[in-house]
Formats: C-alpha cells, structure tokens, sequence
C-alpha cells in the first residue's frame, strides 16, 4: 500500500526484449523497486521499455562479444551448474538491475506531475537526488558489465 493509502495492484505485464537481453516484468519492477500507486501502468511500461533501450544501447559491445562467444541468449546461458553460468546469471541481474534503476530514476523525476496537491508531497518520492542515485545505481550497473570499475580515470 502507498503513502497516499492506495492500495499497490501489481500488474503482470511482460516487456519483450531484443531476444540476447532479458525480457522485463513490470511486476518485478514494482515488487523490487517499491514503485507508488500513484504510477499508471503505461506510464511504468513506457520508462522500463525507454530505459531498456538505454540501457541495451550502451551495453552494445558487451552484447557483441558475448555473441561472438557464443552466447545467443543471456538468460538462457545462465543457471547454476558452472562458474561460466553463474557469471551469466550475475550478468542478467546487473542488466535488470541497470534497467530497473533507470526507470526508476526517470520516474521519480515525474512524481510531482502524477500527484499535484500540496497535501500529497512526499519528499522521498520528490527529491531530485532521488532521481541521481537511481541514475547513479543503473550506471554503476553498466560499468561493471563492461568490466569497467565505479570510475575511470584518462591521461589527456
């Protein structure tokens, strides 16, 4: 249940990927990343499939070497039987995770537009550092699967 006494509905909806990443659930989003009443579904399936194709953008070349590798679906490769399968598995959560937080990120920047009364604020839902930190979060999550580290540093 939300703040504003809005009773959450989780709503089983698939997000269909390009067939190497993971499809996405907008119930997973919503049970993981504790996501307000107030969001309309389409307004959650839009920010995850516009995040998706962020997030799928700039992880392009990972995608291309693992191909190259291989691996013609993520998800399919990963499981529990082998270090090489749980590296896959690890890849599929930072992916959804990247996804996740992007989404999120984005949608908390558009709290104050979904609710407009003054007796509804709720800072933690407001706040533009909120937004940062899911941003923050999602960059992080596409880092390490490019192998990078939290930052880099270049000699110009």
């Amino acid at each position: 249940m939300s703040f504003s006494g809005k009773p959450t509905t989780f709503v089983e909806q698939a997000i269909e990927n390009d067939g190497f990443w993971p499809n996405l659930s907008v119930a997973e989003f919503q049970k993981g990343y504790r996501l307000p009443a107030e969001y309309l579904v389409d307004m959650l399936a839009t920010e995850l499939t516009t995040a998706m194709i962020e997030v799928s953008a700039d992880l392009a070349t990972v995608k291309s070497i693992l191909q190259v590798s291989g691996v013609s679906n993520l998800e399919a490769a990963s499981g529990a039987a082998s270090p090489a399968e749980w590296a896959y598995a690890h890849k599929v959560m930072l992916y959804k995770r990247a996804v996740y937080c992007r989404a999120k990120a984005s949608l908390l920047t558009q709290f104050a537009t979904v609710t407009r009364r003054e007796s509804a604020e709720n800072t933690g839902k407001e706040l533009p550092e909120r937004g940062e930190t899911f941003l923050q979060f999602s960059q992080q999550a596409v880092r390490s699967l490019q192998g990078r580290g939290r930052i880099t540093a270049a000699l110009l």
